[in-house]
């Protein structure tokens, strides 16, 4: 069975042979060499000071959630999907004041309808969004312009980019970035990744967890508050030196030619539109969605069903880690067979 889908990913063999060795203990320089190394290497791909904690994407968002915002802070979160509504749960959850900007489904909001809407409200601590939308294959590249939004308000942006970066990527400096090691860093589920560039504000206590303050002041030293998944920071070994290697912007290109093959070659109807298209996850409308999924897995390939009121109306088609052309075009003949039924 071949995986195409939002994530876990297809890991590459040679990332899945590092995984299956005995985990070192943290407490050695043993350890701090291979984790600084990776944490180094994350910071060369993206911009920003690199923290690694035991999670997923999900533990990630609400990391930035709870170190940057405090209970009744208020936050303008845009929404362009599930994933929107679930930071906005994260953020809740912290006891945040939550404004949502909800957007069509297939496009983002722009920067200056942003920034009207940011300046409506008084003690704007930050501006929250996802970059790119899993559950619509919708990517958000206004990030750096809402960025510059939110510094001009005195406030934070917080990004939530768990199957974005680096494959759909952000170049500037953004305050908080949440992303996990599953997707695009071609690595098993199990690490929660952020990219720090504003040290955390929160006032009001964080759980031990996911106080980032502490991870950062550790982080200085090589080391880690509490014990981190060794087996994910191995794969990540690899899979940092693999995005290297080629280059981040070849890297990029990689999966913006993967996704251009599909949105080519399938001849259902893209959620996102033209300019918003993700090259990460791509979705199509369709009303045969479990009859693809399953003739898919009948030929060796996984697929995902959409989310929330379009769970059974949409099929997601990821094309991160190891997918070839021969992989696009299999998937697509078989899509293809739905499209006049």
């Amino acid at each position: 069975m071949k995986y195409l889908t939002p994530g876990p990913v297809q890991i590459p063999k040679d990332i899945i042979n590092n995984i299956a060795k005995q985990p070192v203990f943290h407490r050695t320089d043993e350890f701090r060499e291979i984790f600084n190394k990776v944490l180094e290497k994350l910071s060369k791909i993206v911009n920003g000071t690199s923290v690694i904690l035991p999670g997923t994407g999900t533990l990630a968002v609400d990391t930035i959630s709870y170190n940057y915002v405090d209970p009744g802070d208020n936050v303008l979160l845009l929404v362009i999907g599930e994933f929107s509504e679930r930071m906005g749960d994260s953020l809740l959850s912290r006891g945040a004041k939550v404004t949502k900007l909800k957007w069509k489904i297939g496009s983002v909001p722009p920067p200056d309808y942003v920034e009207d809407n940011a300046k409506k409200i008084q003690n704007l601590k930050a501006i929250a969004l996802v970059h790119n939308e899993t559950s619509m294959g919708v990517a958000n590249r206004y990030v750096e312009k809402l960025q510059e939004v939110a510094h001009s308000l005195g406030a934070y942006l917080l990004v939530d980019s768990v199957s974005g970066i680096p494959a759909e990527p952000i170049y500037g400096k953004i305050d908080a970035i949440a992303t996990a090691s599953h997707k695009a860093f071609l690595a098993p589920p199990g690490a929660s990744i952020i990219f720090v560039n504003a040290q955390p504000g929160a006032k009001t206590p964080v759980p031990p967890a996911i106080n980032l303050g502490k991870f950062l002041k550790l982080r200085e030293k090589g080391d880690v508050p509490y014990t981190p998944p060794m087996n994910v920071i191995y794969a990540l070994d690899v899979s940092t030196d693999y995005i290297l290697k080629l280059g981040v912007v070849n890297y990029v290109d990689l999966h913006k030619e993967r996704a251009e093959t599909l949105y080519n070659l399938i001849k259902l109807k893209p959620v996102a539109e033209d300019e918003f298209r993700s090259h990460t996850v791509t979705a199509f409308y369709t009303d045969h969605a479990k009859e693809i999924l399953s003739e898919l897995r009948q030929n060796g390939y996984t697929i995902s069903l959409g989310m929330g009121e379009l769970a059974e109306k949409v099929i997601r088609i990821g094309v991160m880690g190891d997918v070839n052309y021969d992989d696009l075009k299999n998937v697509a003949e078989v899509v293809n067979k739905y499209v006049d039924r």
